[in-house]
């Protein structure tokens, strides 16, 4: 009983305050986005970075057939972009959209943003934060594009009731925490109207590779699929090599306990997706080996 009545107030404060940043930081009526193609109405694959990426295209492109796609992040600087020719990218990390105070981390992300603009010759959704419309240094090569669609979504974390949350969800007035790209593309996913979405590359397996040094600095190696041709390229960032996480766009180091609860807002949007998707009778599948992700059935493509 006392459990019940501690959820039920956490979950009355939460929805309070999930209405206030609705109302500070959330556009009240966002644009309605559609993906005008054939494969409008069939089931998506959303294409995380993780290495095992490597492998299911390597193995198991086919099963891209007769789907659509999503990509996110560094992925239009591979060859498999143009390859894939995806229906959906999503980049909601602000720090591509402010100002960021490390020049080689604005670099890699303006080159990652002039590629997309470049190398896309299909009809796709680009779909970014909402605060990437206060900033204009990124618009020069998206402007009147002729193939990309800009989608400006709220990014703002809902928590609180499961009835309040699934509502601002399919209201898209937010999502639930956003700590890593592959929760806004699924849920963003869910509310294009797919009914089956399915998750390669999801390794999520951060905590094999977090460690702290001998001066107490907080370290992660963050692999990716492409790592290899990506470090062939000029000036790349090796993230596979163990570097420090900063808080943003600032060149502030995060502590253990601020990496960790990180990692479990990301797994935690994972089981809020979950009901999300079985309140719009949407089917989210894991497709990737050895994912740390729990929330979601495992599907075998053997």
């Amino acid at each position: 009983m006392i459990v019940k009545v501690r959820d039920f107030i956490l979950d009355l404060v939460n929805t309070g305050l999930s209405v206030i940043k609705i109302l500070v930081l959330s556009d009240l009526f966002p644009k309605k986005n559609s993906i005008n193609n054939t494969n409008r109405n069939k089931d998506i694959v959303a294409l995380g970075n993780g290495p095992s990426l490597k492998e299911f295209l390597a193995n198991n492109r086919h099963f891209l057939d007769n789907k659509a796609s999503a990509c996110v992040n560094y992925f239009g600087r591979t060859e498999e972009y143009a390859e894939i020719k995806p229906e959906i990218y999503t980049i909601i990390s602000p720090e591509y959209f402010q100002r960021e105070e490390k020049k080689d981390f604005a670099e890699e992300r303006q080159r990652t943003l002039d590629t997309i603009a470049e190398k896309t010759k299909w009809p796709m959704l680009f779909v970014i934060p909402r605060l990437a419309k206060k900033e204009s240094f990124w618009k020069k090569n998206f402007i009147n594009h002729p193939y990309i669609t800009i989608q400006y979504v709220n990014t703002t974390p809902i928590e609180g009731f499961k009835w309040f949350k699934n509502w601002a969800y399919s209201k898209k007035l937010g999502m639930p925490r956003p700590h890593n790209v592959l929760i806004p593309t699924i849920v963003n996913a869910i509310n294009l109207g797919y009914k089956n979405v399915f998750v390669a590359g999801a390794d999520h397996s951060w905590l094999e590779e977090l460690r702290v040094d001998s001066d107490n600095e907080v370290l992660l190696s963050q692999k990716h699929f492409y790592d290899k041709q990506a470090r062939s390229q000029k000036n790349y960032r090796d993230m596979s090599v163990a570097q420090p996480m900063y808080h943003g766009a600032t060149a502030n180091k995060r502590k253990l306990h601020e990496v960790l609860q990180k990692f479990y807002y990301a797994f935690q949007s994972y089981w809020v997706i979950r009901d999300y998707a079985m309140y719009k009778k949407v089917q989210v599948f894991n497709i990737t080996p050895k994912s740390y992700i729990d929330a979601f059935d495992r599907y075998k493509l053997d």
